[in-house]
């Protein structure tokens, strides 16, 4: 049974970060930026990490949602969707009194119309451009 928490240690991050194939980080570096989001849900089976997303936001109207993960002996089974409308649930609540609030975020290639189904839209389109991204030592 998959049971969700709001928090997730730096070693079960990189056992997840490790388990999806994505670049090994500095344990100091992947310890504060767990620690400053916003927002994070992890997915476990037992004891054991199987996803996990998380959201960071500047406080006020802009929130990015990163590090969605589920390992692949995992995927196909409502995690990431679950993930998700946690996420999405807690961004909507905020939103309650009436603030403009944008949520982004950048899909692996493939995943998108997972997003599409929870309401987001693809870019580049008649209203937005491409997303872009510029990696530092990556």
């Amino acid at each position: 049974m998959i049971t969700y928490r709001n928090e997730i240690s730096t070693e079960a991050y990189h056992t997840l970060r490790h388990g999806v194939g994505w670049k090994a980080l500095d344990s100091a570096q992947a310890a504060r930026g767990l620690k400053n989001s916003a927002y994070l849900i992890s997915a476990w089976d037992g004891g054991l990490p199987a996803g996990m997303a998380r959201v960071i936001s500047d406080g006020g109207y802009m929130f990015l949602i990163v590090d969605v993960m589920v390992l692949p002996e995992y995927q196909g089974r409502g995690i990431g969707r679950e993930m998700m409308n946690r996420i999405n649930s807690w961004i909507d609540e905020l939103a309650r009194d009436g603030s403009c609030i944008m949520v982004n975020l950048m899909a692996t290639p493939g995943n998108e119309s997972f997003y599409e189904k929870l309401g987001f839209v693809t870019r580049p389109n008649d209203h937005m451009g491409a997303g872009m991204v510029r990696w530092i030592n990556g």
